[in-house]
């Protein structure tokens, strides 16, 4: 779409996406992309052949009312317009005039009613080797409700923006039931104390926070360790020695084991009681990832081959896999051993003092 130009301020230029529903989660952007049309939990659904218009904010399409300009910072936006038009092969006169009809209706389900009907809410397949499956987030974000009161807040997962249009990512876990996550655009979070700020900001009882080290995180890091936070700097590239539930496989390095281990999570047959906020967004980040065997080791695929595939970071999932990791309080340790003498160098009480003293790094 970004080669659609002319210099002829009398032609009209458009785009046109001819395409069947897709039969692979990768390709579901597409449902978010014409979402009026395909989305059926779109709050304002439009008709066939209707125009509504998009903004891109922030890199993000927003759909608003009309195609009236507005200002955005230093930007004038000027909305475009999208339509979407469904067809079937009795639509298509030169195809009805052959067997293709009869090909179609002898496909198997799913693709049978997708490519004969054209029907997007057939089910699309997950790979194999995908990490969490579709399904599973399905039923984690079903459950989910918001909650208020809301339980005591264990932890907090800081994903920092990589720049261009990255988001940093906020996630907080309550027990098994994570908040809704808040998202600010890169330009927002450009440095350490502002990173360390939003995440203050959102912190309650105590929760450790858990910061992504690799790259930018550090300079976040250091800054929440400045302000005395309990923070744990993750570097996911870091060899692990935990092993699956079934104690047979090891994890090429901690990003595997995570994400391997939040699948066990949302495994239904767990029995957690997880609960993730619906969110399209979110559920395509966690449904991106895929794995494979390394020898005994489980291999889960890297945040550039998720983007080299999506065409964007999965920086939601990012947040949530890092907030899905359970740290002792260091507050709650302090207090449970503050009468609680002699103390050598050893106990849990000294150790965290020792932490918050000195700001010595902590991390996985």
């Amino acid at each position: 779409m970004g080669w659609v130009r002319t210099t002829d301020t009398a032609q009209r230029c458009q785009t046109l996406l001819c395409f069947n529903p897709p039969t692979s989660a990768d390709g579901r952007w597409i449902v978010n992309f014409f979402a009026p049309w395909l989305d059926r939990k779109h709050p304002k659904p439009a008709v066939p052949g209707e125009l509504r218009y998009v903004a891109v904010v922030d890199g993000k399409d927003v759909w608003v009312d009309g195609p009236e300009s507005f200002v955005h910072g230093v930007e004038t936006i000027t909305p475009q317009s999208r339509t979407f038009i469904p067809a079937r092969v009795t639509d298509n006169p030169f195809l009805m005039g052959t067997n293709y009809m009869t090909t179609l209706q002898a496909m198997p389900e799913p693709l049978r009613s997708q490519m004969l009907y054209g029907d997007f809410d057939a089910g699309t397949e997950d790979s194999e080797f995908q990490v969490i499956p579709t399904e599973w987030v399905d039923i984690a974000m079903a459950r989910w409700t918001d909650l208020s009161p809301k339980p005591p807040m264990d932890s907090v997962g800081l994903d920092v923006a990589r720049g261009g249009k990255d988001n940093s990512v906020l996630a907080r876990r309550h027990g098994w039931w994570f908040d809704k996550l808040i998202r600010k655009p890169g330009k927002e979070t450009p440095d350490g104390p502002s990173c360390a700020g939003l995440a203050v900001a959102h912190l309650r009882d105590d929760a450790v926070i858990h910061v992504d080290v690799i790259g930018v995180g550090a300079s976040p890091y250091d800054a929440l360790v400045a302000l005395n936070q309990d923070a744990i700097g993750v570097n996911v590239a870091e060899g692990s020695t935990a092993r699956d539930k079934s104690g047979r496989l090891g994890f090429f390095n901690l990003r595997s084991q995570l994400y391997w281990q939040l699948r066990e999570a949302l495994d239904p047959a767990a029995n957690t009681g997880i609960a993730l906020p619906p969110d399209p967004q979110l559920k395509a980040d966690l449904c991106a990832f895929t794995w494979k065997l390394k020898g005994a080791a489980i291999y889960v695929c890297s945040r550039e081959e998720v983007v080299d595939r999506i065409g964007r970071s999965p920086d939601d999932a990012s947040a949530i896999i890092l907030a899905s990791m359970d740290t002792p309080k260091s507050a709650a340790i302090r207090r449970k051993y503050a009468n609680h003498a002699p103390r050598h160098e050893y106990d849990p009480l000294s150790v965290a003092d020792r932490y918050a003293q000195n700001g010595e790094r902590r991390g996985y």
